[in-house]
């Protein structure tokens, strides 16, 4: 068993396809070089999206183009175009054509075995598929995968419409989560313990990959209801009858994690640790109060995600550079690295990211799906009236908010760096069980009192933003697009107020060149402004506070 490479007396070489899907990085583990130059310059999706960013100045004279969404000068998608992401997702899914094609030589149990395999490959290809869609909207779809089954002509494949890809996606994993115990008992008992090695996700444990399968259902649904509420409405109530999350889901790596020298994203957060502060879209939503973190004032989940000042308190980073400038001239520093916690905690004047929970927290487990993304997906179904959730929204925003702390308090935890430094601070003692739920019910009550769906989900969406965070910087530039929500804090440069919103990454250069005359028929649509599919027409336009001061 070797999950990045077959050997040559390999028998079946289907398990070993598999575990190569999932263990490739940018599929469902973020990659070191990917996190690298999504944080460094500060200008990509943790940015724009206001998850985090630098401790900006005027010294930093790129931020001046900040408002260029034109000719590219200012949101930098290099991240996700310059890295190959496009041409690597058919890459990096292509086992799922090798054991499609594997499977439709064998009988038997022979077949049967492999076809297990197939569907959760299938799986993965949806995931990824959906994300590029994301990315870019129309993609290379039904064409494409085709290997050697290729057809005259499709070498170059169209560009696919993105609602039907979304549609088609939906409608495959639905299948899945219906058959995949079927499949599953198809397999030989040989079959079932190999698959328990080589699935480095779950074990072979397929209750947790039907629901993780409708999980992601059901956030593909949700997805798209403001531009078919009568297809995701049919398929949310659907989906609702079969199995939910009734756990984190989650893996350990393979191999030891080396944080300082690894190929994960927890090297790419450690290397970039100047570009890791929290923005106040997020800050504020944690420290309601005094700078000082007061429990049961606060939300107890802000000392396990960010560093206490050189102050002992939390301050966020502001996107009004003509505020901010004065205070970094004027003394309030910090230290760069997270080589040296002693020293971020004595020179720091910003609160960054908790470098223990995070950057170097060797633990760390790969993240999937989580109850509280779930929660927060069933909470604007119930809102939106969508299906019937059997809860009240606020319901589920209570399950959210206590899913979550007991998330981040377990993942702080995991981790073992600079034990004895300061634990009272980085190591903070969980909350009791009451007390969690007491705060829970503060956000439920501020969620209640919200007056109509769009303050409603302003609320929701801050939540969402303080648990995903770091996590899942694409799911939540997604979330950010398709809703407005959470509103963002004005950019301001030497007087100007911009509010700049990129709603899309650039095709590479290679599918211009290669691909032209299917190309030739998006290219209209090749910028940063051009709006996904599932955005829908009503968005609010205000997406940002008018008054430079956050609610």
């Amino acid at each position: 068993y070797n999950p990045d490479q077959l050997g040559a007396n390999t028998t079946d070489i289907v398990p070993g396809l598999f575990t190569q899907i999932v263990s490739n990085n940018k599929i469902l583990i973020q990659d070191y070089g990917e996190w690298y130059y999504l944080l460094n310059g500060g200008t990509s999706i943790p940015g724009y999206a206001q998850l985090a960013n630098r401790y900006i100045s005027y010294r930093y004279d790129w931020f001046s183009s900040f408002n260029d969404l034109t000719t590219g000068n200012g949101f930098d998608d290099y991240p996700i175009t310059g890295q190959s992401y496009f041409e690597n997702s058919y890459l990096r899914l292509k086992p799922w054509e090798t054991i499609r094609n594997e499977m439709s030589k064998r009988q038997g149990a022979d077949r049967a075995n492999a076809e297990m395999y197939f569907r959760l490959a299938t799986i993965m290809k949806d995931y990824q598929s959906a994300k590029l869609v994301d990315f870019y909207n129309s993609i290379p779809y039904f064409d494409a995968f085709q290997g050697n089954n290729q057809t005259t002509g499709a070498w170059y494949p169209v560009y696919d419409d993105p609602k039907a890809i979304y549609e088609s996606i939906i409608t495959e994993l639905g299948h899945l989560v219906d058959s995949l115990p079927v499949f599953y008992n198809n397999m030989d008992a040989t079959a079932k313990t190999i698959l328990a090695k080589q699935d480095i996700v779950f074990g072979g444990n397929i209750n947790k990959w039907v629901q993780y399968t409708n999980a992601l259902r059901i956030k593909y649904l949700v997805r798209i209801s403001g531009v078919d509420a009568a297809f995701a409405q049919s398929g949310l109530q659907a989906a609702l009858t079969k199995p939910l999350l009734d756990a984190d889901l989650e893996f350990k790596m393979w191999a030891p994690v080396d944080v300082l020298g690894g190929g994960t994203w927890q090297r790419g957060l450690y290397e970039n640790t100047f570009a890791s502060f929290i923005p106040g879209v997020i800050m504020k939503r944690l420290n309601y109060d005094s700078l000082k973190y007061q429990p049961g004032i606060d939300d107890p989940r802000l000392p396990v995600l960010a560093m206490p000042t050189k102050y002992h308190d939390y301050r966020s980073i502001t996107f009004n550079i003509d505020q901010q400038t004065p205070l970094y001239d004027g003394g309030d520093k910090y230290y760069p690295y997270a080589d040296n916690i002693p020293s971020s905690l004595s020179t720091n004047a910003k609160s960054m990211y908790n470098i223990v929970t995070l950057s170097l927290n060797s633990a760390m487990p790969v993240y999937v799906f989580s109850r509280t993304e779930q929660d927060l997906l069933l909470a604007e179904i119930a809102l939106k009236g969508l299906a019937n959730t059997g809860k009240l929204p606020g319901d589920h925003i209570s399950d959210a908010v206590v899913h979550s702390v007991n998330y981040w308090y377990r993942i702080n935890q995991l981790s073992t760096a600079s034990r004895g430094v300061d634990d009272a601070e980085l190591y903070p003692t969980k909350p009791s069980d009451a007390a969690i739920l007491a705060w829970a019910t503060v956000v439920r009550g501020k969620f209640d009192l919200a007056s109509g769906v769009e303050d409603k989900m302003e609320i929701l969406m801050q939540q969402k933003y303080i648990h995903l965070n770091l996590l899942a910087p694409y799911e939540l530039w997604a979330e950010l697009r398709r809703t407005g929500h959470p509103k963002l804090e004005p950019f301001v440069w030497h007087g100007s107020i911009w509010k700049p919103f990129p709603e899309r990454v650039r095709y590479p250069a290679s599918e211009q060149k290669n691909n032209t005359t299917n190309f030739a028929k998006v290219a209209s649509d090749n910028n940063l402004t051009s709006k996904i599919f599932w955005v829908p027409s009503n968005r609010t336009t205000d997406l940002y506070w008018s008054d430079n001061t956050f609610k």
